[in-house]
């Protein structure tokens, strides 16, 4: 994610989809950098890129924590990328548990109970819990 010093050495490398090196460098930028949200977020998208949700939306939770007190990241970017994340690690939990899957969402309105997604996340709950129809159901009829 660029921010106000330009893009990091590891949004370079997710640009580039080298994303096993963008975590490398996003977890040394971590180091140096104690209180600022990008590398959490630089390393977010390097995990979603390597379809690796959970430990996206745990980097995301802490790069929101962070930018609420040092806001160099546009919030609705980063609710966009936990409620995707979460989404992401929620779709593969449910091949194993339904319930795992319906907690992973209800992370979402407790990390940001006035996010953007609230109800998007209360439907996929539905959806996983077979108590909503997937928009994907109605156009296969």
């Amino acid at each position: 994610m660029a921010g106000r010093y330009g893009m990091s050495f590891a949004a370079e490398l997710n640009e580039k989809g080298d994303y096993e090196a963008a975590i490398e460098a996003a977890t040394s930028a971590m180091a140096g950098a104690e209180g600022n949200p990008e590398p959490f977020a630089d390393r977010a998208a390097a995990y979603d890129g390597l379809e690796r949700y959970a430990e996206a939306a745990k980097d995301l939770e802490r790069a929101l924590e962070l930018n609420a007190v040092q806001r160099v990241i546009d919030h609705d970017n980063l609710d966009d990328a936990l409620f995707s994340a979460l989404v992401g690690a929620a779709k593969l939990e449910a091949e194993a548990s339904v319930g795992a899957a319906v907690s992973t969402l209800a992370r979402y309105a407790k990390v940001l109970p006035k996010g953007r997604h609230v109800q998007d996340s209360e439907d996929w709950r539905k959806r996983l819990r077979g108590e909503m129809p997937s928009l994907l159901d109605e156009r296969d009829k």
